[in-house]
């Protein structure tokens, strides 16, 4: 296998070729893949990319309605929630309530702006993770929105802790949740005591949404809900294998998320999880613009910078499992009360505990969708990512897997050149 230092000179003739609009074979590639510069631009090239499938259009519909819909809602009577948008799903909907994710705030929207902003009002240092700078500057200019109410776990991050205690003299109404990490040691007794105890936290969750404890029943049904429709994107996952371009790496993306939320809308996300399943059954191939595919994993966060994931299909690459904050391969106890099988859930699952507890699925997830390489991402300051790539990547490292850091900003401009030479030399090492 060739090493980075030795493909850059292949690299930068296929980026030529592409930059000039011909391939090798003499066709034209989808699109001009270095000319959107923001967010938006990248999400309609993309639905342009897509015009063969009414799925992928109607998702990135809900990709940009998803907060106005919620804020609108939320004034008009139907209530809504600032919450991480991971996993929290069946509980908010439960107290019939949207959740609106932190993490997809500035998704979409001036990112940079916001970030300048938090500089200037809390002078807060540069070397600040970009992604708590520039929520600290969203929710600054939404201090007048209608929606005040925050849902924070607290195992999250501690910067993005201190930023919610920032956001209080906005006010916004904060209700942490003092979330635990699923023990290493201490056997089963010790794991007893903190499901318990982190089940106490979540009921509490319902009282301050509600004014009133949680109804058991509406919760059970949304975990039904919930396992319903990971199911159903697990195969969206397993159907991509065979056809990885036919949805590709921005619209999983956004599918992903919305996983974690469902935009706002549980019953026309369940229906558009179907229409794309129908349609990945009865697609034709769609190949690479360079005639090769090479399946890669994504581990970490859930990029902003979209072009990264444009210059991945466009040099060959898929995306075809992702490890991020969104756990898509793991089911909800449904034969247990409904707040102990959250708290069950997030002890085995929460992606900021011990990384050792998450090898395993990493793993599973390489061998069942025949990655070649891996993707490591983080944000620039993040505190915790970048120690938990590095025990990944070395874990990885010693088994033989090819692996890739990318380490960018929350911001919603294009990528910088540096981010993009390292996705191509990458894939290009591993063709």
């Amino acid at each position: 296998m060739r090493g980075l230092n030795e493909v850059q000179s292949s690299t930068e003739q296929k980026i030529h070729l592409m930059n000039n609009k011909t391939l090798p074979n003499g066709d034209e590639p989808e699109g001009d893949w270095e000319s959107p510069t923001n967010q938006i631009e990248f999400i309609e090239q993309s639905r342009h990319d897509h015009k063969y499938s009414k799925g992928v259009s109607k998702l990135f519909d809900f990709a940009l309605s998803y907060m106005a819909d919620a804020e609108k809602g939320n004034q008009n009577g139907k209530p809504a929630v600032w919450s991480t948008g991971l996993m929290e799903a069946p509980l908010i909907y439960a107290c019939d309530i949207v959740p609106m994710a932190v993490y997809d705030l500035g998704r979409l929207g001036s990112a940079e702006g916001a970030a300048q902003l938090s500089e200037d009002l809390f002078d807060m240092p540069k070397e600040t993770c970009s992604m708590v700078s520039a929520l600290l500057g969203e929710w600054y200019q939404r201090r007048n929105n209608s929606v005040k109410k925050v849902v924070a776990l607290s195992t999250v991050c501690e910067p993005l802790n201190m930023a919610y205690e920032m956001i209080r003299e906005f006010g916004f109404d904060i209700h942490r949740v003092d979330q635990v990490i699923k023990p290493i040691q201490g056997g089963e007794e010790r794991l007893e005591q903190m499901i318990q105890y982190l089940t106490r936290e979540l009921a509490d969750v319902a009282v301050f949404l509600t004014g009133k404890p949680l109804d058991e029943a509406k919760m059970a049904v949304e975990i039904k809900r919930m396992n319903r429709l990971m199911a159903k994107f697990r195969e969206i996952i397993k159907l991509r294998v065979a056809n990885p371009l036919y949805i590709k790496s921005l619209p999983m993306l956004f599918l992903l998320m919305g996983s974690g939320h469902y935009f706002g809308k549980p019953e026309a996300y369940e229906v558009l999880l179907d229409e794309l399943i129908d349609e990945l059954k009865n697609a034709e191939y769609v190949p690479s613009p360079l005639g090769k595919i090479v399946p890669l994993t994504w581990v970490g966060a859930r990029g902003l910078e979209f072009g990264v994931y444009k210059a991945v299909d466009d040099l060959g690459g898929a995306l075809l499992s992702w490890f991020t904050p969104n756990p898509y391969d793991r089911i909800w106890r449904e034969d247990i009360p409904p707040l102990e099988a959250m708290a069950r859930f997030i002890l085995e699952y929460f992606v900021t505990g011990s990384p050792v507890n998450q090898i395993k699925y990493i793993e599973k997830m390489i061998e069942d969708s025949g990655s070649k390489g891996m993707f490591f991402y983080t944000y620039v300051g993040c505190p915790y990512g970048g120690l938990h790539v590095e025990l990944f990547r070395d874990y990885f490292h010693k088994k033989g897997i090819p692996s890739s850091g990318l380490e960018g900003s929350w911001q919603v401009g294009a990528p910088s050149g540096q981010l993009i030479t390292r996705v191509r030399a990458f894939i290009e090492m591993l063709s």
